[in-house]
């Protein structure tokens, strides 16, 4: 049981049984207060008078002096002390007021003859409670339940139930004791006794014999923080152990923090030093580990603390600044830059902390306990950081077939002369010289005779099928720390100029013009943030945009601009290839003119008639390839 709650129980049991005993004692002592006074009333009619008063802290005797005189009766007033009286009467019977008095202010009276003496009030004495012991034998666990009984007594009773050798001092065979406990170890229920009432106990487990001491408290000093302290409790090998390598096994229930402290500096040769006394319970269980590491531990949840410097340990309360450490924490692995904003701010509470990015490290300023849970922190976290390499591909193909067939015929406003090609495709325009000789070829053969065409007059063929496949690939490569964003920006500039006219005057204005040239930007900008996780499974947050000129719809217009973006979050294996997605675009335009009807008829649509059949397909892929690099 906690030493706090074994005191709490203690003096909760004392008030009680003191706050029982004096309502026990009022019901008795008031109403023989009452009888007295109206015997002598009745006996003495001037007690019967009447007063009327008004004081505010006015000593007991004045008052009493004054009403006294005043009502020619006789009052005597004894022990009083300083004791101040306040009130406000009026038409008060003097035996009223002396009960009123005795009453309010805890004082008692006696009678002798017409003469009223007025004293303050002394409780009788109880007789002490008989303590209770009771010592089960089957867990070799101990009950008391004591209330200011003598330690000689206590300690019989304790022997005679537990078969044990308490050696009590005889000068301190009437130190009264206190104290309760229910099925507690033999041997904490006897330290817990001592502790809670300022004494010392040492003994032999093994040969089932104690001896109780004097404590570090005089039996006349008031309660206090103790000026030293005197170590209670050896720890055996089975509690304490430190093997060959300096590492500390602890299984101890409800032991000293003073007493494990110095049990360990003890056998590890360390030096320490006590700026104030340790005193506190705690039930510690550690396997292995190291001094600091177990003072750290010990006091976690107490009002002290402690640090070490140049091999000496140093102790005391936590809110001394003595003890106040200041502490360079190296990183092997991470940066320091931004590190303090990640340390979570319960654990930065009353400390400074700042970063030293000359020797990569943290600096940490205060109570020792929160510096080495912020250097816990920072280890959990100093690992080595992926470095991911991602290689990207943007395959952009355009495919484009154009058909064209026809024959146009007309009469132009100037003669016109034979040129075009046969290869690839027919592009022919034929002049009317071209074609009268071609009518006269055919003249002759036959009944029909052709006449000629005008001078202006032309024939434009066309017979031609154009395909086109265009890909455009760009590979960016980029490589950045895990969890860190990796940017590229690749693209030209292009210029237009902003004309800006202005008048001056307004009878004859004078215009004034001035030009600014300003810029556009066409892109291909990627934003990726990597995560790598344990099972090499990486994700990736990816932002991708492209953009490209177009024509101008004027001359001195801003070119146009097209843009196309890709934002996405995927999950790639280490090393694979996959594809984030695509745009895919078609177009198809299809015209035909000619004669009517006549243009609709195949073979001759192409005499008297033309068509065109374009066909566009774009396709934008984004592969990606990202590869982590320990």
């Amino acid at each position: 049981m906690n030493l706090r709650i074994i005191l709490g129980i203690v003096i909760l049991t004392i008030i009680s049984s003191l706050g029982c005993r004096a309502a026990e004692d009022n019901t008795q002592r008031l109403p023989h207060i009452r009888a007295m006074l109206d015997s002598l009333s009745q006996r003495e009619p001037a007690f019967q008078g009447t007063v009327d008063i008004t004081v505010s802290k006015l000593p007991l005797d004045e008052l009493l002096k004054n009403v006294a005189r005043l009502n020619e009766v006789n009052l005597s007033v004894k022990d009083a002390g300083n004791l101040m009286v306040s009130c406000n009467f009026t038409q008060a019977r003097v035996d009223e007021l002396i009960y009123f008095l005795c009453k309010e202010y805890d004082l008692d009276i006696s009678i002798v003859g017409n003469i009223v003496s007025i004293f303050p009030h002394i409780p009788p004495k109880e007789k002490p409670v008989a303590p209770s012991v009771s010592y089960q034998a089957a867990d070799s666990t101990l009950s008391y339940d004591i209330l200011a009984a003598p330690l000689i007594e206590v300690s019989k009773l304790i022997s005679q139930q537990a078969g044990i050798n308490l050696i009590v001092p005889q000068a301190l065979y009437n130190k009264s004791v206190s104290g309760y406990v229910t099925r507690m170890p033999l041997e904490e229920a006897l330290y817990t006794l001592a502790s809670v009432n300022a004494l010392e106990l040492t003994g032999n487990p093994k040969a089932k014999s104690w001896s109780f001491e004097a404590g570090a408290l005089a039996p006349t000093e008031s309660p206090g923080p103790r000026s030293h302290y005197t170590r209670r409790r050896q720890f055996t090998p089975s509690q304490l152990l430190i093997d060959s390598t300096g590492l500390i096994s602890a299984t101890i229930d409800r032991g000293n923090i003073y007493d494990i402290v110095v049990d360990v500096c003890s056998q590890l040769g360390l030096d320490y030093f006590f700026i104030k006394p340790v005193s506190a319970q705690t039930s510690i269980y550690l396997k292995k580990v190291s001094p600091k590491r177990l003072f750290s531990v010990l006091f976690t949840g107490t009002a002290y603390s402690f640090y070490e410097e140049g091999g000496v340990y140093v102790f005391g309360e936590a809110k001394d600044k003595n003890l106040f450490t200041t502490q360079v924490i190296p990183l092997r692995y991470r940066t320091v830059d931004k590190l303090v904003e990640i340390i979570p701010g319960n654990l930065k509470e009353g400390l400074q902390v700042a970063m030293f990015p000359d020797l990569n490290s943290i600096i940490a300023s205060g109570d020792q306990r929160q510096v080495n849970r912020i250097e816990q922190f920072l280890q959990s976290i100093d690992h080595p950081v992926p470095l991911i390499t991602i290689d990207i591909l943007i395959v952009d193909a355009t495919t484009k077939r154009i058909d064209e067939a026809g024959v146009e015929m007309g009469i132009g406003e100037t003669p016109s002369t034979t040129a075009g090609s046969f290869s690839p495709g027919v592009n022919l325009n034929l002049g009317a010289g071209s074609i009268n000789n071609l009518i006269n070829s055919f003249n002759g053969f036959g009944v029909v005779r052709l006449g000629k065409v005008s001078p202006n007059f032309y024939m434009n063929l066309q017979f031609l099928e154009e395909t086109g496949h265009i890909v455009l690939q760009s590979t960016p490569k980029l490589s950045t720390l895990n969890g860190h964003e990796a940017t590229l920006k690749s693209g030209e500039t292009m210029y237009y100029k902003e004309v800006q006219n202005s008048y001056m005057g307004t009878q004859n204005p004078v215009q004034n013009s001035s030009y600014t040239w300003k810029s556009v930007e066409a892109n291909l900008t990627v934003k990726i943030v990597p995560f790598v996780s344990e099972d090499r499974q990486i994700t990736l947050d990816i932002e991708i945009e492209q953009s490209e000129f177009t024509e101008r719809i004027e001359k001195d217009a801003p070119p146009g601009l097209s843009t196309r973006s890709f934002k996405s979050l995927v999950k790639v294996g280490n090393e694979e290839m996959v594809l984030l997605g695509g745009i895919e675009r078609n177009s198809r335009e299809k015209t035909s003119s000619g004669l009517p009807f006549i243009a609709r008829i195949p073979v001759l649509k192409w005499l008297f008639g033309k068509s065109s059949d374009n066909k566009t397909e774009q396709k934008l892929n984004v592969f990606i390839k990202p590869t982590v690099i320990d």
